[in-house]
């Protein structure tokens, strides 16, 4: 923000504006906004914990990244890991590619951040561990909803056998089909964030609350950083190759299926014909020496 301009004069300038180069559904930009913005951080974990952002008196992101430089694909993961209140841990995805391994591989990360104890520290020192998989539609579309919770339970009671461990899944494909409960809340006014396309949309969300104010401002200020936007750009390129490989694959997948199908077609056929010929062969023989076989 210019030092002379007002905020009422930015918000006022970013509605001007048009369609959102690269909002928080990049993982990148994501990850920058809430490592940059304790405020928007607090906002969006209080929406997704249920806490009032007045009990959030601490929330320290773990893995910080260095703004603008090369993301290694290969070691680098975007997810966000937060300390809050010194006692929980929550691992916040944002996933708008692939989720076919989705559920194995939450599991796996909560899995790694739960036994993250230190030398001497004992079992009863883990902290609640919370993945939240923020993911453009549902890993499981049997059991859809906006936002599903999923923990160690007794199958029989119900009864919770360890409250530290928890999945949520925050479903953004689901935001037009929520109760008109829901559509009053925190958790779907950063949602909706999250979907957004234009500044226009943005600023109306902005009066929503303050948190999500402070997130759509550091945005875009974060998006008038040249070195910001490339790393932007190079997810979404990543993406998009990663998905037009995945659909190569599948299609060489199909041809070399139908490839074998006609192979073992063909196989089954010359099999088949040479049947009938020891048949007719073994018929011709019988007959030679008297012997008629009946159809």
């Amino acid at each position: 923000m210019e030092k002379n301009m007002t905020e009422k004069e930015f918000l006022a300038a970013i509605q001007a504006e048009d369609t959102v180069p690269y909002g928080l559904a990049n993982d990148y930009m994501f990850h920058a906004v809430l490592q940059s913005s304790e405020e928007a951080l607090k906002g969006l974990l209080s929406a997704l914990m249920y806490i009032p952002e007045a009990e959030i008196l601490s929330c320290t992101v773990l893995n910080p990244i260095m703004l603008g430089d090369v993301i290694n694909e290969k070691t680098c993961i975007l997810d966000i890991r937060v300390l809050l209140n010194g006692n929980r841990q929550i691992n916040l995805e944002m996933q708008m590619g692939d989720i076919s391994n989705w559920t194995d591989r939450s599991v796996f990360y909560l899995c790694k951040m739960f036994t993250d104890l230190e030398q001497g520290e004992d079992y009863t020192d883990t902290k609640t561990s919370v993945h939240i998989g923020i993911l453009n539609r549902t890993p499981l579309p049997e059991d859809a909803a906006f936002y599903n919770e999923y923990a160690l339970l007794n199958r029989k009671s119900g009864y919770e056998f360890n409250g530290k461990f928890i999945l949520r899944v925050l479903d953004l494909s689901y935001l037009d089909k929520v109760t008109e409960e829901e559509r009053n809340t925190p958790l779907y006014y950063w949602a909706s964030v999250f979907k957004a396309q234009t500044w226009k949309e943005l600023m109306i969300l902005a009066e929503k609350s303050e948190s999500i104010k402070k997130a759509v401002l550091k945005l875009h200020e974060l998006t008038g950083e040249e070195k910001i936007r490339l790393q932007c750009e190079a997810r979404e390129r990543y993406w998009m190759d990663w998905q037009s490989s995945m659909k190569a694959n599948r299609k060489e997948g199909r041809e070399e299926g139908r490839e074998e199908e006609r192979k073992n077609t063909e196989y089954e056929k010359k099999r088949a014909d040479k049947a009938e010929e020891q048949v007719k062969k073994l018929r011709e023989l019988l007959e030679k020496n008297g012997i008629s076989l009946k159809e």
